[in-house]
């Protein structure tokens, strides 16, 4: 398109660009504007193609090589290549890689966070950035893109602050800045009832919550968890449509506070129609007690029995021979599967402190099975330490003595998921104690120990290595 400026006495001035057409302005003699204009017009259809392809390569995410460790096996651990970074990268923003900097936050600097292993791990169980979890990823529990300034400076907040070590002391400016742009966006949104029951803004608090809980802060998890449930409760009332997604991250935020900070639970695993779950009935040898536990029934509730069925059911799917981890489907209903077990878990009161030990060690294999990928840096080394702590104060009971191969099964599965330190060093003090009493000579063989433990809850994929590795370093002098 061209115009003629008569405000102008350069023969050729530079081109403005408006939308998809691009005006030329010149003033000249007709031969010559006619030869600028085509030079002009070729340069910008070839720029105008290139823009174009690099669109469609953006949209489709075929300008970035997506590459797994499976792929190069020879390629070191922890290299990544930028085609990976990307492509994570791509996951988060739902499509849009935001070239010109609209974001609300520098997105060269989310770029950066969402490189860093730890960071990765930082937003879940809100939403997952793991391929195999697509079912709970960020398109699919908030249906956008990062448009909204409180979920995304509280998705800054939740990867800045796993980055940086995830302790109080790591809390900088940065993650307090943050930290004070979401929450005073979130009491702006609070304002207005339809802003307010978005799943943008559940979300944002929910990241909230996740960090007060890594730090222990339990009154501000229940100010914000509180908030979360008066939300609900509008939605219910008013018919508000909310995501699964969006209800998923809200009963796994509400589980693992409550075990990270002691916070009230607001939901269990009835509360949603879409975490619904129940046994299959065209499996029921799945469902059976393991024969450790068997023989023990007696030291046991029922419904303490029915999750420890549950689980050997879980242990069974995940030791199937090429289980299909990108069926949504099924990942859906194993997802759900976890979410009853361990929500009713949680829920057991009042045992006996061996059985408090069970209940632990359990908890912990149920993670260990199929959780990893949102748990792993957070929720078993918690438990671990939890389940530490309840052994060493029953060291000294006598029910141990009777059963000394239950008392195996629990310092290997609390041990092999530790944290390297003082944790792991305690497992190791205890296991070695014990062999110079209750267990004698006995399970000191790697076959004999293995007979053991398979007696109990067991996975060779999920549990066998760190068991091994801890029993290694138990049996070093």
């Amino acid at each position: 398109m061209v115009s003629t400026n008569h405000g102008s006495a350069d023969a050729e001035s530079g081109p403005i660009a408006v939308g998809h057409f691009q005006f030329i302005s010149m003033q000249a003699p007709d031969e010559a504007r006619d030869k600028i204009a085509k030079r002009l017009a070729r340069s910008h259809a070839v720029k105008q193609a290139l823009e174009n392809k690099r669109k469609l390569q953006q949209e489709s995410g075929n300008n970035f090589r997506v590459t797994t460790s499976r792929d190069k096996p020879r390629r070191l651990v922890g290299k990544r290549r930028p085609g990976t970074l990307a492509a994570s990268l791509f996951s988060l923003f739902a499509g849009t890689l935001d070239p010109f900097q609209t974001l609300a936050v520098d997105s060269s600097r989310l770029q950066t966070l969402i490189g860093d292993y730890k960071a990765r791990q930082a937003p879940e169980p809100v939403f997952s950035v793991a391929e195999e979890l697509a079912f709970q990823n960020f398109r699919s529990v908030f249906r956008t893109g990062l448009v909204d300034p409180a979920l995304l400076n509280a998705v800054m907040l939740s990867l800045a602050f796993a980055a940086s070590g995830g302790s109080i002391v790591n809390l900088d400016r940065e993650c307090l800045g943050y930290q004070g742009q979401a929450i005073s966006y979130i009491r702006e949104r609070m304002s207005s009832l339809d802003e307010a029951t978005s799943a943008s803004t559940i979300g944002a608090i929910l990241l909230l919550a996740g960090v007060e809980a890594r730090l222990g802060m339990t009154s501000q998890v229940q100010l914000h968890m509180g908030a979360v449930q008066m939300l609900l409760e509008i939605c219910r009332a008013k018919g508000i449509y909310l995501t699964g997604g969006i209800k998923r991250a809200i009963f796994w935020q509400d589980l693992n506070s409550s075990l990270l900070a002691g916070s009230s639970r607001i939901v269990d695993h009835t509360t949603f129609a879409e975490l619904q779950w129940k046994r299959d009935p065209f499996a029921p040898f799945f469902f059976r007690l393991p024969p450790g536990f068997q023989t023990r029934s007696h030291l046991l509730t029922k419904e303490f029995i029915e999750v420890l069925e549950d689980i050997h059911a879980l242990q069974c799917i995940r030791d199937v021979p090429g289980a299909a981890r990108c069926d949504v489907m099924l990942m859906e209903n194993i997802n759900n599967h976890t979410a009853s077990m361990q929500s009713r878990l949680v829920g057991l009161r009042n045992l006996s402190p061996v059985m408090e030990c069970c209940r632990l060690a359990a908890y912990l294999c149920s993670v260990m099975l199929c959780c990893t990928t949102w748990c792993a840096l957070v929720i078993p080394s918690h438990i671990s330490s939890q389940l530490l702590r309840e052994l060493q104060m029953a060291d000294n009971d006598s029910l141990w003595d009777e059963h000394p191969d239950l008392l195996l099964w629990l310092l290997y599965i609390g041990g092999a998921f530790a944290p390297a330190g003082t944790i792991r060093s305690g497992y190791i003090v205890l296991l070695r104690s014990n062999n110079a009493s209750r267990f004698g000579d006995f399970y000191r063989s790697w076959p004999e120990l293995l007979e053991i433990l398979k007696r109990f809850i067991w996975s060779e994929k999920a549990f066998l290595s760190q068991v091994k590795a801890l029993w290694e370093e138990t049996m070093t002098v």
